[in-house]
């Protein structure tokens, strides 16, 4: 059994009175959880519980089922005043919130789950993540100060998420704030810095740092023009390109010096290549075309 069906199956637990205040009223100081008291002999019961299995285990540990057998469990029903089944209670931090009793159609029970989560603050890594991915955006329309911005709102949030960091540092880097910078990457704890967002922010700068005396393009490229196997003068193209920030001009010149000589000056064009696709990052739409195409080079 793999990992995943493991916590999948320990979403969802049969209980009792003696279990009880281990399985439902500790547990949910730690997630919400939907207790379900069912029967064998109880039709609505056969129907609600599969719907609510399955809508449970979607949200993959978000929330999580306790299911009690109400005729094994009669004392139980009785302390918790139970005259009808199926009933099913939501538990959080050892108090129960919100119920209802009887059959519902899936999407209402959907809509219940959903709001128990929400209600829970469960959704919030959920909305943290939207709103990554919108200051993220904002930075890929080269919009940095509009990106520092939303980042800097996301810290407030949760100063320890490597991604929203290494956001915010890149920002900083962009906009030439470098002494803000350093300040941010010598107050990271030593456990942060091997995440990959902080070591792809760690390589986008010391890449920066490296291409600020590059030169200009044009420096370079009559000497190109006139001599595609100057793999010196290719080189020193494709670094004032990255300082342009032309990122994908400055591959496909680093590309062409591999395919020229792979072992030009001990393997510096494909070191630089990887060099600059660890900046980037897995996520970013460069890094996999550039692998592919450096493979079939190198393997050619």
């Amino acid at each position: 059994m793999n990992d995943n069906n493991l916590i999948k199956e320990n979403l969802v637990i049969d209980s009792n009175m003696e279990s009880f205040s281990t399985d439902v009223i500790e547990a949910s100081k730690e997630v919400p959880i939907i207790v379900d008291f069912w029967a064998d002999w109880c039709a609505p019961c056969k129907q609600l519980g599969p719907i609510l299995e399955s809508t449970i285990k979607a949200y993959n540990g978000k929330i999580r089922l306790v299911k009690i057998d109400a005729d094994k469990n009669e004392s139980l029903m009785q302390q918790l005043k139970i005259q009808s089944l199926p009933t099913v209670f939501a538990f959080f931090n050892g108090q129960p919130i919100d119920g209802f009793s009887g059959a519902m159609p899936e999407n209402e029970v959907k809509n219940f789950i959903k709001k128990i989560i929400s209600s829970s603050g469960g959704d919030k890594e959920e909305q943290l993540n939207i709103m990554i991915k919108e200051a993220e955006s904002k930075f890929a329309k080269e919009e940095f100060e509009e990106a520092l911005q939303a980042f800097s709102l996301l810290l407030s949030e949760d100063a320890a998420n490597s991604k929203i960091i290494a956001g915010y540092g890149k920002c900083l880097l962009k906009l030439n704030r470098d002494q803000e910078l350093d300040e941010l990457i010598d107050g990271l704890e030593e456990s942060i810095l091997t995440e990959a967002p902080i070591e792809s922010l760690l390589s986008l700068k010391k890449l920066a740092q490296n291409n600020k005396n590059a030169g200009k393009p044009e420096d370079f490229t009559e000497l190109v023009r006139s001599d595609p196997k100057n793999n010196n003068a290719r080189f020193k193209l494709s670094e004032a390109l990255l300082a342009q920030d032309k990122k994908e001009e400055a591959i496909s010149h680093l590309l062409e010096i591999v395919k020229n000589d792979r072992t030009w000056e001990n393997d510096k064009a494909r070191k630089k290549i990887i060099e600059l696709l660890n900046a980037l990052g897995e996520e970013d739409p460069i890094t996999a075309p550039t692998r592919l195409k450096l493979s079939s080079i190198l393997f050619a």
